[in-house]
């Protein structure tokens, strides 16, 4: 048993590894060769597990293998338009100027209550309000509104364009973020002063503390009957983050 405990052990450790070595893309947005190499990485973990007259070398090694191959290829797909479009294919227009492709469709072998699903799924109520699906080489929709449906962008308004950052967690579950503080060149007393004005005396106290690009700060209490603040902390002309 104490035998099986250590293989299971190594296993998980060098699948965990290889996992992380292989990216940070979740699950839905793999490429083919992708779901294929993570399939069999599973598959060459879990018999070593659960025989253990098989050599657990073996199985360590088949699965750096994969990763070797993962590596290869995916240098193979940056490298080249072509070979990116062998190994990962396509992406394959399904709706275009508010018209279903229906040979598309059929090529794919794409059901229309997929598509319409698909369509919902991305905030988007009907074929009515499409201008355009693209089903992504991953596998995922993208939808893209009509013109007459899609929100009007500042530019469109004939509205200066705001400053595009990044938002900024200065709390997270109770814990000051101090990194996230010298990024925005602020001060921990300048944060927590602005707690104390709202009654907030711990950072314990507080679930999330976001400062956002326009200089406000989102401040949302601990408990059911925790309060949600928002405060103008910073002169957005001052962001810089």
């Amino acid at each position: 048993m104490l035998t099986g405990c250590i293989r299971t052990v190594i296993l998980f450790l060098v699948t965990t590894v290889v996992v992380r070595l292989m990216g940070k893309r979740q699950l839905a947005q793999l490429q083919p060769y992708e779901v294929v190499i993570m399939l069999m990485v599973s598959d060459l973990a879990t018999q070593p597990m659960g025989d253990v007259e098989l050599p657990l070398l073996g199985g360590v090694v088949a699965i750096l293998t994969l990763l070797i191959l993962h590596c290869l290829l995916s240098a193979l797909s940056f490298s080249s338009m072509r070979l990116r479009r062998l190994i990962c294919g396509r992406p394959s227009v399904l709706v275009r100027n508010g018209k279903i492709c229906e040979q598309e469709l059929q090529r794919l072998c794409f059901d229309m209550s997929d598509l319409m699903e698909g369509i919902r799924s991305q905030g988007v109520i009907g074929l009515q309000e499409t201008g355009s699906v693209v089903l992504e080489t991953n596998g995922s929709l993208s939808v893209f509104p009509s013109a007459a449906h899609r929100p009007a962008t500042r530019s469109e308004q004939g509205l200066p364009p705001l400053y595009d950052g990044i938002p900024l967690t200065l709390i997270l579950d109770g814990k000051l973020q101090e990194r996230t503080l010298r990024i925005a060149g602020l001060e921990v007393g300048w944060l927590r002063r602005l707690l104390q004005a709202q009654g907030i005396e711990r950072d314990a106290d507080v679930l999330l503390a976001a400062l956002d690009t326009q200089g406000s700060l989102l401040i949302q209490e601990k408990g059911d009957q925790g309060r949600l603040l928002s405060i103008d902390a910073v002169s957005p002309e001052k962001v810089r983050w």
